[in-house]
């Protein structure tokens, strides 16, 4: 493919931007990538806000189409390529299944522990100790679920992994080992050896052109 006309504007670190730029980067898809500049307010700029009214990242353009959340722009790519979406209307249903559970149980889990960690220097305690329960009977659940199953859905890697796998991938960061859950371990594995995967942050930081991942 050629086509360049695919825009994405996020933050390298950020989880959700990694979603998106793995499923461009997997479906072989050309994209652009636009860093925003979070720390300089650059998300509250008129000029963001005409784009993206949320002022939220990451948004994804494509021509005249323009996607504000990260289940949507999965969903847009899959139709888009042909690739890793629901093979029947019930297999929605349990994509969205996983894509709440993303949302109850690592967004507000792991995701927040990892900014703490990573962004506040590990403080304040008594914040993570709040947020490190959803996120460990968040991995119970996963691992649990991938004891008998090698994928999220429909027995092949979908657009569920695409939102999952970011969080899990970043493990390190919240201060827990993987080895504790090695379903998850393992399925991590499998995905990330297939073709076109590639660290999602290293990536990033080399299409925007900075020189280190601060």
């Amino acid at each position: 493919m050629t086509d360049t006309s695919i825009r994405l504007i996020g933050q390298k670190q950020s989880i959700n931007t990694h979603k998106a730029a793995l499923m461009l980067a997997m479906t072989d898809t050309p994209f652009v990538f636009e860093v925003l500049n979070l720390l300089g307010g650059a998300h509250k700029t008129p000029e963001y806000e005409a784009i993206n009214p949320w002022g939220r990242v990451p948004t994804l353009i494509d021509g005249d189409r323009v996607l504000h959340q990260t289940g949507p722009m999965l969903r847009y790519l899959a139709r888009r390529t042909g690739t890793y979406g629901s093979d029947d209307e019930f297999e929605n249903y349990e994509i969205e299944n996983w894509f709440g559970f993303a949302t109850d149980y690592f967004s507000a889990g792991l995701a927040r522990l990892r900014y703490i960690n990573r962004f506040m220097g590990g403080e304040p305690v008594v914040i993570k100790d709040h947020y490190r329960p959803n996120m460990l009977r968040g991995m119970d659940l996963l691992d649990r679920h991938l004891q008998e199953n090698d994928w999220l859905v429909g027995g092949r890697p979908t657009i569920a992994e695409f939102c999952v796998h970011p969080f899990v991938h970043v493990w390190p960061d919240a201060e827990i080992d993987i080895a504790d859950w090695p379903a998850a371990g393992a399925w991590l594995e499998r995905f990330q050896a297939l073709p076109g995967w590639c660290e999602p942050e290293a990536m990033l930081l080399e299409m925007s052109g900075e020189s280190d991942l601060s």
